[in-house]
């Protein structure tokens, strides 16, 4: 719809009369009673009254009958039906009754000689009379009378219908009104359902909005989702200086914008006034500039809750009227849906992009399962692991998982992510080595659509799937040294950008890293970053080799000849004497993945309950003793960090020692320090046996 359409209806609307018709009816009115008085009566002049109400406007018509001139006055006053020129009862004046208290005038009276007053119509928009008049000295007699009366009655139904004609015209534009409201209600309903995104709908509503009331600017405050104390301003002037165009700004956080977002109900601003103590504040000096002054805003509250502001500014305040801040709101109304739609579409197609991107992960993980799922062993290397995992678990601290190849790293962060607070959701892994390094970013981190070749569809990142859970970074030794400064920043401001975008976001991820690398080495290379290395190595564990798990091999190999049987559905239950010995004294370099590589084999070839190893599975290397081994590269890695697990065992011990001090060496009981440390009665008496601590010491550290 054409503004200058609306500009018209409004127009109309504000004057339900057109005056050049009224003056027409009445002229026209005013020849056709000269013309039935000088044919049935002998009368001088005839003068006709009317009050139009809604103009408070008072139209004084006569015409004389002798010279035939016609005279026609308006009169601007306040008009009250209760104070008016018009009596509402028939009247004869003379020189011996003469008018009393007659505003009317006295040029319309000159000179008469008597004068008959019939009130013709009236309702609430109109009040009318006619007026015959004698000037010469002579009466009206009662055939006078009648063709009065029958004059009267004739100009009292032109009157009507032209009352109904009016008031069928104030109802049409009532209905047109309607109807353009309604026409823009429904484009901006359009709007919203043609498309999810934000700048697209800001603009197309802008426009909609400047179209059809021909205002000079249209804004819009929306909160952002990735920056709180940075607020995105939606801006499309139409004035002569500045072409309709929608701009963003991003605006920091500001004495307006506070005033703005504590609004719960629409105000109109004085600008002016508003630069008074914004005077710094760009947003205001543009809208200065562009001469506006007044500026209307709308708070867009859903359930109490604000999701931004609806902001219109104009030259002048005759726009803000009552009716059309009405419509305002409506399309307030309209606006909050499309942002909470919004925002409802990008959760879920974030939710579809999470839940595909893991279900491929899923699927990746089903190809690549371990060889067994638990962790078997009862040796003192081992179960001090377990209780470094079950410090640990709880906590949101970063963990470094240190060790040979083989010796189940991934399973000891499985571990620590099913003991922690986020284990109810699936812990996600990333083989950094496996990654080719040129897409090692795109994997951790995402990618937009078309920020590299081939980068057709938008992809989530692996730190984004372990939103809220734990993310296991296994060989960060390998990750490329021009990636480093940019897992660092995530481990330290906790947010991400993805590939091809400048947007932040939030992530809230445990982070666990696994290597075989002397990362201290590395370091001194300068092929690994020192701080990142601080940063992961918050909290360091060291999986022990086979070789030092003593006693865990006769289980890990009871365990595989069950898991392979089954699988293979042989019926082997065994394993022969010579067979275990010679699995004791290997050195086991490829530690449990190669002890699970050989038993598997041996199933495969072996016939009978029993199961026999051959030598040949073993390491080509047969000269292997115990006496003679040379530590290889990983050794050297454990050897270098056993310091570190030193410094942990002492501060373990000092933390136990101040608790039972604190406790007065009380363990159990619901205020005792097995309680206070989140763990069972038994496990801090082996702890405290294990790092001997004693009531003695306790008291002597006193």
């Amino acid at each position: 719809m054409k503004k200058e359409t609306i500009l018209a209806m409004q127009e109309c609307s504000k004057q339900p009369f057109n005056l050049n018709t009224v003056n027409q009816t009445i002229k026209n009115c005013l020849d056709n009673v000269a013309a039935l008085s000088n044919k049935f009566s002998s009368i001088d002049q005839i003068n006709i009254i009317v009050e139009l109400f809604n103009l408070n406007i008072t139209i004084l018509a006569m015409v004389n009958l002798r010279s035939g001139q016609t005279y026609l006055q308006h009169e601007k006053r306040c008009l009250d039906t209760k104070v008016s020129l018009i009596s509402n009862q028939v009247n004869y004046y003379n020189k011996a009754s003469p008018k009393a208290n007659n505003k009317i005038p006295e040029s319309f009276y000159r000179n008469d000689y008597c004068t008959y007053h019939i009130p013709l119509y009236c309702d609430d928009h109109l009040r009318s009379a006619i007026e015959f008049i004698n000037v010469s000295n002579q009466d009206f007699n009662a055939a006078d009378i009648i063709v009065f009366s029958q004059i009267a009655h004739l100009i009292e139904n032109i009157f009507k219908g032209f009352s109904i004609i009016q008031h069928l015209s104030e109802e049409n534009i009532v209905l047109n009104k309607a109807h353009l409201e309604d026409h823009i209600l429904v484009d901006i309903t359009n709007i919203i359902v043609s498309t999810h995104h934000l700048d697209t709908i800001m603009q197309l509503l802008s426009k909609a909005i400047i179209e059809f009331f021909d205002i000079d600017y249209v804004g819009f405050i929306l909160p952002s989702n990735h920056k709180p104390n940075v607020t995105p301003f939606y801006s499309t002037y139409n004035t002569i200086r500045t072409p309709i165009k929608t701009t963003c700004t991003p605006i920091k956080q500001n004495t307006l914008i506070s005033q703005l977002d504590a609004l719960n109900e629409p105000k109109l601003f004085n600008i002016e006034a508003i630069c008074i103590d914004n005077s710094d504040i760009d947003y205001i000096k543009n809208l200065q500039d562009h001469c506006l002054t007044d500026l209307f805003c709308i708070p867009l509250l859903l359930n109490g809750r604000k999701k931004g502001s609806f902001l219109l500014a104009h030259k002048n305040n005759q726009l803000f009227t009552a009716e059309n801040n009405k419509l305002f709101q409506h399309i307030a109304d309209r606006i909050l849906v499309a942002i909470n739609n919004i925002q409802i579409y990008k959760n879920i197609h974030a939710l579809n992009n999470s839940l595909a991107n893991e279900n491929l992960y899923l699927t990746e993980e089903i190809k690549s399962i371990d060889t067994f799922k638990e962790i078997i062993g009862e040796s003192l290397a081992i179960r001090r692991v377990f209780e470094q995992v079950e410090m640990v678990a709880k906590s949101n601290s970063s963990v470094l998982l240190l060790g040979e190849t083989g010796t189940g790293k991934e399973l000891f962060a499985r571990a620590i992510h099913q003991h922690s607070l986020r284990s109810d959701k699936r812990m996600i892994k990333i083989n950094c080595s496996a990654v080719p390094a040129n897409l090692l970013e795109s994997e951790l981190f995402g990618h937009e659509k078309g920020a590299f070749t081939g980068a057709t569809t938008q992809r989530v990142g692996r730190f984004e799937l372990a939103q809220g859970s734990t993310l296991l970074l296994d060989e960060i030794g390998d990750i490329p040294l021009e990636l480093q400064p940019k897992l660092l920043r995530v481990l330290q401001e906790r947010e991400i950008e993805r590939l091809g975008s400048n947007k932040s976001i939030a992530v809230d991820v445990r982070v666990i890293s696994a290597t075989n690398c002397d990362l201290t080495q590395m370091i001194i290379d300068k092929r690994f970053r020192a701080d990142l290395f601080y940063r992961l190595n918050v909290f360091p564990i060291i999986i022990p080799p086979l070789r030092e798990r003593d006693g865990d091999i006769a289980l890990l190999v009871q365990f595989f000849i069950e898991r392979f049987s089954q699988q293979m559905k042989r019926n082997i239950d065994s394993i022969s004497s010579q067979s275990l010995k010679l699995l004791s004294e290997y050195h086991w370099p490829g530690n449990v993945r190669e002890l699970a590589n050989v038993i598997e084999r041996a199933v495969i070839i072996n016939k009978g309950p029993t199961l026999h190893i051959n030598r040949s599975f073993l390491s080509l290397d047969d000269k292997y003793t115990p006496s003679n081994s040379v530590p290889n590269k990983s050794d050297l890695v454990i050897k270098s960090l056993q310091p570190i697990n030193q410094s942990h065992d002492q501060q373990l011990k000092e933390q136990i020692v101040k608790i039972l001090k604190e406790t007065n060496g009380v363990v159990a009981g619901p205020r005792g320090a097995a309680n206070r440390l989140g763990i069972k009665r038994t496990t801090l008496l082996s702890r405290m046996q294990r790092l001997g601590i004693s009531a003695k010491d306790i008291s002597l550290e006193e």
